[in-house]
């Protein structure tokens, strides 16, 4: 099993251009939790600051992937400015906040370090400048595919080794993760999920906890939180809805709601809207 494209196909992750043009003027990222972003820099210089971190400055060509947690400046650094294309990427929010995916730095990768990528960029920025029929559609698979490269690549590099995405890769621990993926109507508990990642009880919560940021309970009921919402939004009858993520009755499925959301499912629906 491909166990990160099974964890994108159930997140329903969804690239979306906010933000296309040259910038003249310091842009200031302040996004909020769980939104992603792809900042790719087609021409131009900027510098790229961050509280707390040096300086760096962004010498041509280069694409910029922010998966959680960050808050920085784009600065030019010429009176020319620089263009950039920007995407974001909201499943976090609908994840909520118990879904840390491990990086709480921009990452920096300039186009000659990333050479195979450098033809989808082409083919993203011409299908921008075109904007023929279906053109949204277009930008938003290539900007999911340049997000899943470059994850790809950061974990290879070492530059993501904690948070959900590396659990998911993590030998042991993927093998309880997938499973509280596929089968959340499952009554897990700690004893079967250490299990399944051949571990004791003890040493799983441990490395749980460690790598991924909640335990691994918190873990199943934040998941079923997410399938939940899901459901809602599609018209799903909340009777429905617990049973297919592993709650006794609606009752039991709307305390669990309220104690993760910190309000009711009916309320959170509303909201929505």
């Amino acid at each position: 099993m491909d166990a990160l494209s099974e964890f994108f196909d159930r997140i329903h992750m969804n690239g979306r251009l906010f933000y296309a043009g040259t910038v003249f003027d310091t842009l200031d990222i302040n996004k909020p939790d769980g939104t992603a972003f792809i900042h790719i820099v087609e021409r131009g210089d900027l510098a790229l600051i961050r509280p707390g971190h040096p300086r760096i400055e962004l010498d041509g060509p280069t694409v910029l992937l922010c998966p959680s947690t960050c808050r920085y400046k784009l600065q030019p650094t010429t009176e020319q400015g620089a263009d950039i294309l920007c995407a974001t990427f909201e499943f976090g929010v609908s994840m909520g906040r118990s879904f840390p995916l491990g990086v709480t730095d921009t990452l920096v990768f300039p186009f000659k370090d990333i050479e195979p990528l450098v033809p989808v960029i082409t083919a993203l920025l011409a299908e921008f400048r075109v904007q023929g029929a279906g053109h949204r559609k277009g930008l938003s698979v290539l900007f999911e595919y340049i997000f899943i490269v470059l994850v790809r690549r950061a974990m290879e590099d070492g530059m993501i080794a904690r948070g959900g995405l590396s659990a998911i890769l993590d030998p042991h621990l993927g093998a309880a993760i997938n499973a509280i993926h596929l089968n959340p109507e499952q009554d897990w508990n700690l004893r079967q999920l250490a299990e399944l990642a051949c571990m004791s009880r003890s040493k799983f919560s441990a490395q749980f906890l460690k790598v991924v940021g909640v335990s691994p309970i918190a873990y199943l009921t934040a998941w079923r939180m997410k399938l939940a919402r899901d459901l809602m939004k599609q018209g799903v009858k909340l009777k429905v809805i617990a049973a297919s993520v592993g709650y006794s009755s609606q009752a039991a499925l709307s305390k669990a709601f309220v104690q993760e959301m910190g309000l009711p499912p009916g309320e959170w629906l509303k909201r929505q809207d």
